[in-house]
Parts: C-alpha cells; sequence; structure tokens
C-alpha cells in the first residue's frame, strides 16, 4: 500500500478507455498492460488519482461524459474503494503538477511537449513507456524526442533493458547525423529508466479447483498441461511450428505420457485458425492441442490455473517485454521460453525455468525486409512476420529442456515456487509503483533544481526508418556471421523441405523465402557429423552472400541445422 507521506499516486494518467479495455475482440498488449496497471493504482489505495482527457469529445466538465468515465473506473476500483478521482480536463493539463506531471502510456509524448509550451516547459513533467517499438510511427516518436522539447525532468520508460538498447540505438543514430551535418555537441537529456511491467499477482494466486478444472479440459491428473498465453499470431506474437515440432518431439519420448497444449488467446482471423487447427494435426498429432478463448479473463485464469509447464518461443521483433510469462509465474509454473528482450529480464535461466538460445537475421536480409516495408510493399504485419520466419529458437535446446521438465515433477515445483516468489518480490505493481514513485520525486527534483530550458536541435535524417538487425541487435543470443559453424541435424523436423514450405504458416512469405535450389545446395554440402564455417560454405556452394545467410537462417528456424560452438 502507499505510505502516509504519498497520498497521491504518480502522475495524472491520460485517459482513454481504450487504452484499458480488454473486454474488445482484439485485444493487444498495451490493453492488457494499461489495464493491468489501472487495476494496480486502484488497489494501492492512494487518496487521491487523477487522469487527464486529453480529448475535446470527452471532456469531463460534461455531465454525461464525466458519468460515463466514472461507469468505466467502476470496473476497476470496487465498491469499497474510497480513491477519490481527479478528472483534468484536456485544456488544464498543467493541474498534473500537482501528481508530478503527465503519464501517457505509450512513448509519443512529443505532442504533449508542443502543448506545454503554452505553460512552461518548467510547469510539468511528461513521462511516457515503450511497447512495442517496431512500427514506423512509433519509431518515429523515439526519434524525435531528440529534437523534440523534450526536457530533463521527462521520462520515457523503457520496460526492459533490451527496449532501451532499441532507443539508445535510434537515438545514438540520429545524434551522429546531426554531428555530421549541422556539427551538434550538445545532446539532448531526459531520463530513460528500465522499469518493468507489473503483474498482480493476486489474480493468479491459484485458489481454484485445478482438478476440476483440469478435467473440464479433459486433462487427467498424471497428465501434463503445458500453455501458451497472447494473441495467437504466428506473424505477430511466436511462430506456432517450431513449438507443435519441439512438443511433438518431446512426445516420442514419453509415449506413457499424455502432453496436453493449451493455447489461450485469439487468432487475426477465422482464416488463421484454420491454419492453426491443420498444423497442430499435421505436425504435432501426438499433441491434444486445445485452442481457448484467452480474451476471457476467467478463461485465461483457468488454463493457467491448469497448467504444468508455461511454454513460450516469441521470435517477433514487435515484442518488447512480455508479460504472460510473468502470470506464468504468478501462477507458479515453470517458464520455458525464448532468450528474447524483455523474457531476458524477467525468467531467470535454470532458477524460474529455462531460456532458450535465439539466432537472428542476417543485416542484409534485414535491410532489403525494412526497404519493402518502407517503400510499402509489405504491410506491418507482414514486415514483422518476415522478419519472424529468419528468426530461430534453438529446438534442440528447447527439447532438451522440456524432457526435464516432463520427467521430474519435483524439478516444476521447485522453479515453479522460485517463479512464484520472484513474480511477486520483484515484480508485483505494489513494488512497481514504488519504483513509479521514485521517478516522480527524482523528476520533480530536477526540475526544481535550476536547470534552464535547452533549445533542440533541428532534424532532417529519418532514423526511425534503420533496419530491424540494428535497431533490435541485443534481442538475441548471438548472431552468424562468416565464422560461424553449422552442421545438419537429425531427428528434430522430419518433414521434407517441400513440404513444410506448403504450411500456410510459412508459405505466406514466399516472395521473400530462400531459393529451393539454394537450399538444396546447402544441405548437399552439409554434414551431421561434421560442421563448416559459412565461409568455406560460401566457397564450396558459389551462392551469393545474401542468399546463403537467407538459406541458413531459415533452415535453422525449422531445425534443419544448428549452429555449433
Amino acid at each position: 500500500m502507499c505510505s502516509a507521506q504519498n497520498k497521491n499516486a504518480p502522475f495524472a494518467t491520460l485517459f482513454s478507455s481504450d487504452a484499458f479495455n480488454i473486454k474488445g475482440e482484439r485485444i493487444m498488449g498495451r490493453q492488457a498492460a494499461g489495464n493491468s496497471y489501472l487495476k494496480a493504482l486502484f488497489h494501492e489505495k492512494y487518496d487521491n488519482l487523477a487522469l487527464y482527457i486529453n480529448n475535446i469529445a470527452d471532456d469531463p466538465r460534461n455531465e454525461r461524459n464525466s458519468r460515463l468515465i466514472g461507469e468505466f473506473l467502476n470496473e476497476f476500483s470496487g465498491k469499497e474503494n474510497k480513491t477519490k478521482v481527479q478528472l483534468l480536463p484536456y485544456d488544464q493539463p498543467v493541474l498534473s503538477n500537482a501528481y508530478g506531471g503527465i503519464f501517457r502510456p505509450d512513448p509519443n509524448i512529443i505532442p504533449l511537449a508542443k502543448q506545454r509550451s503554452y505553460f512552461g516547459h518548467d510547469s510539468y513533467s511528461l513521462v511516457g513507456i515503450t511497447h512495442t517499438t517496431a512500427s514506423h510511427s512509433i519509431m518515429s516518436s523515439i526519434a524525435e524526442l531528440v529534437t523534440a522539447p523534450i526536457l530533463p525532468w521527462d521520462a520515457i520508460i523503457c520496460t526492459s533493458q533490451a527496449v532501451k538498447d532499441t532507443v539508445d540505438v535510434i537515438h545514438d543514430h540520429y545524434f551522429d547525423y546531426l554531428q555530421y551535418r549541422f556539427g551538434a555537441t550538445r545532446r539532448p537529456t531526459f531520463q530513460l529508466p528500465i522499469i518493468p511491467l507489473g503483474v498482480n499477482n493476486d489474480e493468479f494466486d491459484n485458489k481454484r479447483n485445478r482438478s476440476g478444472i483440469r478435467k473440464s479440459f479433459g486433462i487427467n491428473d498424471n497428465d501434463i498441461a503445458v500453455i501458451f498465453v497472447g494473441r495467437i499470431s504466428f506473424h505477430a506474437k511466436a511462430h506456432n511450428l517450431p513449438m507443435f515440432l519441439a512438443l511433438e518431439s518431446v512426445a516420442k519420448d514419453f509415449p506413457d505420457k499424455k502432453i496436453h497444449f493449451l493455447m489461450a488467446g485469439w487468432f487475426p482471423n477465422d482464416t488463421y485458425e484454420k491454419f492453426y487447427k491443420e498444423d497442430a494435426k499435421k505436425f504435432c498429432p501426438s499433441i491434444n492441442v486445445i485452442f481457448v478463448d484467452g480474451r476471457d479473463q476467467g478463461k485465461k485464469i483457468d488454463v493457467f490455473s491448469s497448467g504444468d509447464i508455461f511454454f513460450s518461443l516469441t521470435d517477433n521483433i514487435q515484442e518488447t517485454f512480455g508479460l504472460t510469462p510473468l502470470e506464468g509465474m504468478a501462477s507458479g509454473l515453470p517458464v520455458l521460453v525464448s532468450d528474447w528482450n524483455g523474457y531476458r529480464d524477467t525468467v531467470r535461466d535454470g532458477v524460474d525455468g529455462f531460456r532458450i538460445k535465439t539466432t537472428s537475421f542476417p543485416e542484409e536480409l534485414s535491410k532489403l525486409l525494412a526497404h519493402r516495408h518502407d517503400i510499402g510493399m509489405d504491410t506491418y504485419d507482414r514486415y514483422c512476420g518476415y522478419h519472424s520466419q529468419f528468426t530461430s529458437v534453438d529446438l534442440r535446446e528447447t527439447v532438451e529442456k522440456f524432457k526435464l521438465l516432463v520427467s521430474d515433477k519435483d524439478l516444476r515445483i521447485k522453479l515453479g515456487n522460485n517463479g512464484k516468489k520472484h513474480a511477486k518480490e520483484k515484480f508485483d505493481w505494489s513494488v512497481i509503483l514504488k519504483s513509479y514513485n521514485e521517478l516522480e520525486s527524482e523528476l520533480t527534483d530536477i526540475k526544481t533544481s535550476g536547470e534552464k530550458f535547452e533549445k533542440t536541435y533541428l532534424s532532417i535524417l529519418p532514423p526511425d526508418r534503420l533496419e530491424p538487425f540494428k535497431i533490435f541487435n541485443s534481442y538475441p543470443t548471438e548472431k552468424i556471421h562468416q565464422k560461424t559453424r553449422i552442421r545438419k541435424i537429425e531427428g528434430i523436423n522430419p518433414f521434407p523441405i517441400s513440404e513444410i514450405r506448403q504450411t500456410e504458416s510459412i508459405n505466406f512469405a514466399h516472395s521473400v523465402l530462400p531459393h529451393e535450389e539454394d537450399i538444396d545446395n546447402v544441405l548437399s554440402v552439409l554434414k551431421i557429423d561434421k560442421d563448416i564455417t559459412i565461409k568455406n560454405l560460401l566457397s564450396e556452394t558459389g551462392i551469393s552472400k545474401s542468399e546463403i545467410y537467407k538459406a541458413i537462417t531459415w533452415l535453422l528456424k525449422f531445425g534443419y541445422i544448428e549452429v555449433k560452438g
């Protein structure tokens, strides 16, 4: 709970019901995070909480608007909550200073900074927060912070070290250009604290009838229930085939153990649902794959209550933090996840579960895909999905770690207990909100220290169009290069390449996939018992560097080859 010295909730939160609503047909990560944050503010029972209504149409001085906002907030506050909510109208943002400034639940604080000029830039602080950083609009808003009227008492909260690295790459690239173009020597200073998203642990405290819920899914007490929670989308979240292949491989070693895979989430459309169900039957026939509507929060909690292992091989550049592994940990489950972006900050490898090595796309390919998206050839969804096609999670390691968890109940309990404690002590919203309060105090101290406003520099180069190879280069465990040694592997993916390429979740990227003749050429040179450097492979195949990297990363993705050493 909040201390007696801090009776106001930190910052006046920019309010739009869409940012906190998780009842729609399509729930995005930012909405789930916003919903969780708003719940936490009321749960902390602050005396006063402010919402800034930055929309003329929702002016809270209008009685109807005020009533509608109040009805929406009732879902979060509960009947017994005595927190006083102050609705700040769009034309009086300066009132936010009593709460430390305005918190916008995305990184685009530049419009607010421009509006602040009417009141004086030292009148209140502005705070944003990162979610996905892969889209052009978000990258533009991050880049333009360098030349926008953003002050030392403003901040962008980075939810993970990986996303902080992304922000730094964009800013460094932009400032290097400003130095070259204008001889700029002074970098603007604003704060980039790393504060993770939080979780309301009480929601996942499994006091439900676990046995009864499992039976409702057709899961017996001695079966293994593996769960995935999130958007069920191969182009925007985690590709399903590596997960299906890994589970099927594990099932072969446990013929007497029934394994279920519950995927709780939502499909982008009916076509995707058809693809997934067909893939499940084809690529993991030994696994009972159950799709659950994760938009229903009750069903989502049921899935967490039923699980034995949380599983997510996220491989997408639009992911920055990853809230669901934390929810799995809060539920007392061991987690098996990819070593990718924010997962690295939350899941302790070998302590709460296991993080699996990832290998990402090469620069040449990434630049090509970035160019295609920039000129409008590919949509944002395809841009992310195409990069995912060339991001691999080590399937051999996945299978090995899965076998450990399936075979050792005591290990599952140990890792699950560790994760539950870790989620409670480090990531509960009551802990995270203390960091928000500390940030508010820090920004207030900077603002009142007498530091003068610094004029920003003009902007010409758009650094928000960098290829993901540079922007997201801290995401993977390792990156391939000409000295990388690779070899062929067997036993992971038994399907012929010509057949697997016809799978809709792969064929959708046919316009950028490697040529089949190049794949055949590479595989004809590779051996199971002897590895070779990519440099030597280039020499032996005669394939161009860009095409051979494309073939290698795609083969890595689907378990036909592996990186050695």
